[in-house]
């Protein structure tokens, strides 16, 4: 396919489908965008968790508004993802500004200071980033600035739930020039892999371009001639359900466990506590797998909530961990479930697939909706870099786990990438070394999400040393430390003083607006 995309149709009205439709309209002015979907059926209410890229998405690039996003969506501020039991390694946090750690404190030699963060980041919770102690006191980014006025701390993403985002995404296209097509596709006309048409039961749709958001259904992707990637891990398998939980028990963290076949996750949104196990069918068969999912919701639910969770009252999930080796094949782009998944552990498909949608309209717009082999390329390369990089970093978390059931030690020897080798080859070569997270070199250049910095806090908080810290002459002669201490002293009371609860912006702040 080659000429112009002024007409678009996207199959799929769930998050990223309409988050794509926004992009498209923002980027590439003059695009007609409709989005066809069962409009009627109810929204799950399901939590989903972000990372910070989240923030320049909505709020930067599609300009939502940040005070009527939060009126209406009412999302939990998370500052990290908790591990608070990793195959029984000590508790410990991935926050969105471990690369601003220890910036505070200036004393000291650039060797020095990177021997101290070596020392001090193995599992010492009195130098968590404020990020880190946001989460440890239960708080929110908000606060009141010396001046009185309300201030955000903005190293934070969110937890959704779509019973409200998606209604509220919705509402936006209807503002914004999107049209809403309420019909259930039914059928996909093709000339080999050009669609040519999509049936629904109501009408049919042509288009000079179809987006496939139609989830692990792909609806128009299997339509197509389009490889699939296959990743290592064992993962294959999803519960999920919801207990009550009180505003003011709320996490401002993604909270993770290993249990003997996978691990749990923990999101608490606005109305409740959202709650999964992504396990490895292979390992266990369905019914040990439930069994296992109650023990975890029973331990995780807040005093006085009733902990029991039927059958009935779980979502139960299937996927394969991979992608679609080309997501743009003639006239069709494939995006979000139907492009691919990774795994949820660090929370990435709503985010990533938000900004590839952006990168669409991007490459759309700033080719004039001019549509050509080159345009194709560009934007299936960011794609695969995308998948990549995540893949690489999560495939970390398992490179370093020791959880003793087959199931870990089949997760714990997953292939891992030459880019990953060379990046835990750097780490032991060179440690914390400035020079290598600000210029990592060009193999590694195509890290699109998570950047060597990334990789070595949570390398290193899983345990993996460095011979250069270990064997080196580095060492701080303690100015950097007592700099640090009182750094981090005051950091701390300033959170305790300043900072509000969850509870207390909703309720005292946001409902007296």
């Amino acid at each position: 396919m080659s000429g112009r995309a002024d007409d678009i149709v996207i199959a799929g009205g769930g998050d990223v489908g309409l988050l794509t439709a926004l992009s498209l309209r923002k980027l590439a002015p003059g695009t007609t965008v409709r989005v066809v979907d069962d409009f009627q059926r109810e929204v799950p209410q399901v939590g989903k968790s972000t990372y910070l890229d989240i923030q320049r998405v909505l709020h930067g690039a599609l300009d939502i508004d940040e005070i009527r996003f939060v009126s209406e969506v009412k999302p939990v501020w998370k500052a990290s993802v908790y591990f608070r039991d990793w195959c029984e390694s000590p508790p410990f946090q991935y926050t969105f500004d471990s690369a601003d750690s220890f910036t505070g404190p200036q004393a000291g030699d650039l060797a020095g200071r990177s021997q101290f963060y070596y020392e001090a980041l193995a599992g010492n919770a009195d130098y968590e980033s404020r990020a880190g102690e946001l989460v440890e006191q239960a708080k929110s980014p908000w606060y009141y600035g010396r001046n009185g006025d309300l201030a955000k701390y903005d190293k934070f993403a969110y937890h959704l739930t779509t019973k409200r985002f998606n209604p509220f995404l919705r509402e936006l296209c209807r503002e914004r020039g999107v049209r809403l097509v309420d019909d259930e596709i039914v059928a996909v006309e093709t000339t080999g892999s050009h669609i040519d048409a999509v049936r629904g039961e109501r009408e049919g749709y042509e288009a000079d371009l179809y987006v496939d958001a139609t989830g692990f259904n792909r609806v128009l992707r299997s339509e197509q001639d389009a490889a699939f990637r296959t990743f290592d891990f064992p993962l294959d398998r999803a519960f999920n359900a919801r207990i009550e939980r009180p505003l003011s028990e709320v996490v401002p963290a993604t909270v993770i466990e290993s249990g003997d076949h996978g691990w749990f996750w923990q999101i608490d949104t606005y109305d409740n506590r959202d709650l999964g196990y992504v396990y490895a069918s292979e390992f266990a068969d369905e019914a040990a797998a439930r069994e296992e999912f109650r023990e975890f919701v029973a331990d995780v639910a807040p005093d006085g909530v009733d902990p029991s969770v039927s059958a009935d009252e779980m979502d139960t999930y299937e996927f394969t961990s991979g992608y679609h080796d080309r997501a743009w094949v003639d006239n069709c782009i494939a995006i979000g479930n139907a492009e691919g998944f990774v795994e949820p552990l660090q929370s990435t498909a709503l985010t990533a697939n938000a900004s590839l949608g952006l990168a669409l309209g991007e490459q759309l717009g700033g080719n004039d909706r001019v549509v050509d082999d080159g345009v194709r390329s560009a934007y299936n390369e960011r794609v695969r870099e995308t998948w990549e990089s995540i893949y690489d970093f999560v495939a970390t978390h398992y490179v370093y786990a020791s959880g003793e059931t087959p199931f870990w030690r089949r997760a714990s020897s997953i292939d891992v990438s030459d880019r990953l080798e060379r990046i835990i080859d750097l780490f032991d070569e060179r440690g914390f070394d400035p020079a290598v997270v600000e210029n990592p070199g060009e193999d590694l250049s195509d890290l699109a999400v998570f950047q060597p910095w990334d990789f070595f806090v949570v390398m290193r908080k899983l345990g993996a040393s460095s011979q250069v810290h270990e064997n080196g002459s580095r060492r701080d002669d303690g100015t950097f430390r007592r700099g640090a201490e009182r750094y981090y002293r005051e950091m701390r009371e300033e959170v305790e003083a300043s900072h509000l609860t969850t509870e207390e912006f909703y309720v005292g702040v946001l409902q007296g607006r």
